[in-house]
């Protein structure tokens, strides 16, 4: 009886394939939708669905996102948080890089905080909830 190598099923991989590939919408507003898809969190525009940037990159995949009422700025969140200001020229997001662009906190590998929603409560105030159900709000700098 021969045994079957994994790496020789198709089906596996493609399976794999998919459940790494998937989007999901996580945030949407008048003009722009956040897609998240394998640890990795991009802006597009809704008029032509046309690619804008990426607004952030998560260990573990982005959580949540939500983009501003007032479209200025977007936040992605889960491990840690990324605040994404939405003004011309865009500069996709880089792990570890300090711009003008966006800012980040929580993710020191070493304090990570599992960050598993965000909601706006204000023009420059969103509201965090972590893991363990703790909400905290926290003011926007833009």
């Amino acid at each position: 009886m021969s045994q079957q190598n994994i790496y020789d099923n198709d089906e596996f991989f493609n399976n794999f394939y998919d459940i790494r590939s998937s989007e999901i919408i996580l945030a949407e507003s008048e003009n722009y939708y956040i897609v998240g898809a394998y640890e990795q969190a991009n802006l597009y525009r809704k008029s032509d669905d046309k690619y804008v940037c990426c607004v952030g990159q998560h260990y573990g995949d982005p959580l949540d996102a939500l983009i501003d009422k007032n479209e200025k700025f977007c936040v992605v969140v889960g491990c840690g948080v990324i605040v994404f200001r939405l003004k011309e020229p865009f500069e996709s997001y880089v792990y570890d890089k300090e711009c003008d662009q966006w800012y980040e906190f929580g993710r020191d590998p070493k304090n990570v905080d599992w960050i598993i929603s965000v909601k706006q409560i204000s023009d420059n105030e969103v509201e965090l909830l972590d893991e363990a159900e703790n909400s905290r709000v926290i003011k926007i700098k833009i």
